[in-house]
Formats: structure tokens, C-alpha cells, sequence
């Protein structure tokens, strides 16, 4: 009987020992975060900064940021009192903390992996099958001054095998000093068809010395072929003598579907071969120019 009492409390205090082990490895305060919830916030917190980052809002606007912060803590119920003071024990706790980071770091590095095998952007063969490539050939920089000869800069690209579904885009840097008179300046770019039918966008310029970039850019939505594309860098409603504008750094980027339109092209080649005649087109993504020599593709109007 004595035999078994003993038994029985060698086996109580052997479980004692382990609670107070355990209880001794995490001896943390009442109210202090638990590991495993320290690391899912702080992974939290720095995948967070690096999207602000990313977006343009610096390191050190915390008055900007600290509205996003507190949305994290909202995720998981907690108050930022609480987050805080478990932050200071632990930094108190280095070899503590030094795990949790290790989690972290585990953590965020498994979720760059990820993102590199494109788990959460998979990679869309339709995109796969996109063409762009340059097709301005021209001068990429023009400055205008009273010398010039030209008041505005007009562009007509003639058809190369352009096609429904291509997407157009024209960039460049442009300033217009103070002095200059020209008024109402505006920018334009469109699609020329065969039937007359135009679609285009225009934009507003200023003459007040500061250098934009200007994006516009154009789709070919309507099942009609495609006589150019068009536009104007620099365009006024009136002009008085005085002229000072630099436009920088042109380019007319091509974008189509390779697979989609080469199938298409080859019925209307066969179809009507005159008007379709077969063109050798750039077969990468990179921003190439075209090598069609017997194409104009500007044409400045005085």
C-alpha cells in the first residue's frame, strides 16, 4: 500500500515538473502576446511597410502610416497598449525575441518564394502571346524656338499591319516655357480607319516651364482596317510670334496578341492580299524598331 502512495506521488510531482517547466520556458506576464501571435503580427507589420514602401510613402511618415498599423492590430483583437508592452518584454527577452525573428524571417522568405513560382500571380499565356515594340523611328527630341520653322508637331504613322485589338500607347516629356505664346496647347493621339471613322484622345498642356510626362494611349476596338495613327505633340489654337517648347524622349509603343493576329491575318491575307500584304513583325517583347525601310513613319506638318 505504502508501496503505491509512492508511486502515485512520484507521478504527481514528476507532471508538477513538467508544468513548471513548460511554464518556465514561456514565463511571460499576464497580458504579454504569445509567441506564435508576435510572429504573425510583426510578419504582418513588415509585409505592410514594404507595400507602403513600395507605394511611395516614406520610411519615416509614421503619422501618415500608423493608421495602417493599427488595422493589423485590429486583424487579430489586440490594442496597441498590448502590442506595445509585449514588444518591450520581449526586446527585454533578446534570446526570445531572437526566435520569434528567426519565425519571421522563415515566414516572410517562404512568402517570397511564392511569389517567385508565381503562386499568386500565375503566369497568363495570353500575356505570353503579347508583341511590343517601338514603332516611332523618328527623331525622339525636338526643341522649338523663335528660329523654328514649324509651329506645331504633327505625326502620321501609316498602317503597318495594325490591327482590331491593338493597343497604342504614346509617351514623352514635354515643357512649354512662360514665354512662350502659343495658346490653348493640346496634345492628341488616334486611330485613323479607311472609313473615316476616328477614335482618339486629346490632352491639355500648359506653358508654365514645368516638365511632364505625358501617357495617352489607344485601342483598336472597332472591326474596321486601320489607314494610320496619328496625333500631336505639340498642338495651339492661335500662335503669336513667340515660340519655346521641348518635346524629349518620343516613342509609340505597339502592343498585340501574336497567336490571336497572326491567325486573323492570314485569313484577310488570303482574302484580300492587296490590302493586307505580308510584313515581317517583331516576334519578341522586346521595344524594338521596325525594319520596314519603304515606311514613312512621320511626317511633320509646317
Amino acid at each position: 500500500m505504502k508501496r503505491l502512495q509512492s508511486n502515485f506521488w512520484s507521478r504527481i510531482f514528476f507532471v508538477a515538473g513538467i508544468i513548471l517547466l513548460f511554464t518556465a520556458c514561456d514565463a511571460r506576464p499576464k497580458g504579454v502576446l504569445n509567441q506564435s501571435d508576435m510572429i504573425n503580427i510583426l510578419a504582418d507589420l513588415h509585409k505592410l511597410d514594404g507595400s507602403m514602401t513600395a507605394k511611395g510613402l516614406p520610411y519615416d511618415q509614421f503619422d501618415k502610416k500608423n493608421e495602417y498599423y493599427v488595422s493589423v492590430l485590429c486583424k487579430y483583437g489586440i490594442t496597441q497598449a498590448k502590442f506595445d508592452s509585449s514588444l518591450v518584454w520581449y526586446s527585454n527577452n533578446p534570446k526570445k525575441f531572437d526566435k520569434i525573428y528567426d519565425k519571421v524571417i522563415d515566414q516572410l522568405t517562404n512568402l517570397q518564394n511564392d511569389i517567385n513560382k508565381g503562386k499568386y500571380h500565375p503566369v497568363d499565356s495570353v500575356e505570353l502571346a503579347k508583341v511590343k515594340y517601338n514603332i516611332w523611328t523618328k527623331r525622339t527630341k525636338y526643341i522649338l524656338t523663335n528660329d523654328s520653322a514649324r509651329t506645331h508637331l504633327d505625326f502620321e504613322i501609316p498602317d503597318q499591319n495594325f490591327m482590331l485589338g491593338d493597343v497604342y500607347t504614346l509617351k514623352f516629356l514635354q515643357r512649354i516655357a512662360p514665354e512662350d505664346s502659343s495658346k490653348n496647347q493640346l496634345i492628341s493621339f488616334q486611330i485613323n480607319y479607311v472609313n473615316g471613322r476616328v477614335r482618339g484622345v486629346i490632352k491639355k498642356s500648359y506653358n508654365d516651364g514645368v516638365t511632364r510626362r505625358f501617357t495617352l494611349r489607344i485601342s483598336s476596338i472597332h472591326p474596321a482596317k486601320i489607314k494610320s495613327i496619328s496625333g500631336e505633340l505639340l498642338g495651339s489654337s492661335a500662335y503669336k510670334g513667340k515660340l519655346n517648347a521641348t518635346i524629349d524622349s518620343i516613342s509609340v509603343i505597339r502592343v498585340y496578341n501574336a497567336l490571336k493576329q497572326d491567325s486573323l491575318l492570314k485569313v484577310l491575307q488570303a482574302a484580300d492580299p492587296e490590302h493586307y500584304p505580308v510584313i515581317a513583325l517583331p516576334a519578341n517583347d522586346d521595344l524594338l524598331q521596325p525594319k520596314q525601310k519603304n515606311i514613312r513613319v512621320l511626317i511633320l506638318k509646317k
